[in-house]
């Protein structure tokens, strides 16, 4: 049986989420409230299947992201998130897939159906903004790798090197070389400015 595992930091929505991927998917699920549990947890389980809120307490869901690469990479990833531009932060971060909150379970069910078939499935309106973005003003970010960016949301949302190195399974040296190479990029010369730099360019969500 395929395992599925859902993080998202609302005990109604793993509720639901959970229940109808039993009864339409036959997932074996499993549930983790904080992208720290889910890292133990992928470790464990090796997930075929991980349904991922990128906006949560402690550390972003980005982490989840980061750690498919390594733990299980051959899992799919789909972000199911209520937060604007979640769709584009999706496909920046690696997910295979988004499908909005309100949009309702009969959708999401039917999204991860092509996705387990091996296809990515992002809304028309992801892949609008995404052409918009390459048709327009470069991107602040557009420096950055995308590991730098992950870290980069970390700091900002106010994570120290250590936190951020057991959260992306990286040494702490790892960490601080990012960081330096963020600031210089960015040309920003405090946690302070990051921070701000994030907000304003809205790299991190509202939580």
């Amino acid at each position: 049986m395929s395992v599925a595992l859902i993080v998202d930091d609302h005990p109604a929505v793993r509720l639901a989420v959970s229940a109808h991927l039993t009864a339409h998917l036959g997932f074996e699920i499993h549930e983790a409230h904080n992208a720290a549990d889910a890292i133990k947890l992928m470790e464990e389980l090796k997930p075929d299947l991980l349904i991922v809120d990128l906006d949560m307490p402690s550390l972003p869901g980005d982490a989840v992201v980061e750690a498919v690469e390594k733990l299980c990479p051959k899992a799919r990833l789909i972000v199911l998130s209520a937060v604007n531009g979640a769709g584009v932060r999706a496909v920046r971060a690696g997910a295979h897939g988004h499908v909005a909150k309100v949009s309702g379970l009969d959708e999401l069910v039917e999204v991860l159906r092509v996705m387990m078939l091996g296809y990515a499935v992002f809304p028309v309106s992801v892949l609008d903004a995404l052409r918009r973005m390459a048709d327009g003003p470069k991107s602040p970010t557009a420096g950055l790798s995308r590991r730098e960016v992950t870290v980069l949301r970390f700091l900002a949302a106010g994570h120290s090197n250590k936190a951020i190195a057991e959260a992306l399974r990286i040494s702490n040296k790892t960490v601080s070389s990012h960081k330096t190479s963020v600031m210089g990029k960015l040309k920003l010369h405090s946690l302070i400015d990051i921070a701000e730099f994030a907000r304003k360019h809205q790299i991190i969500g509202p939580n």
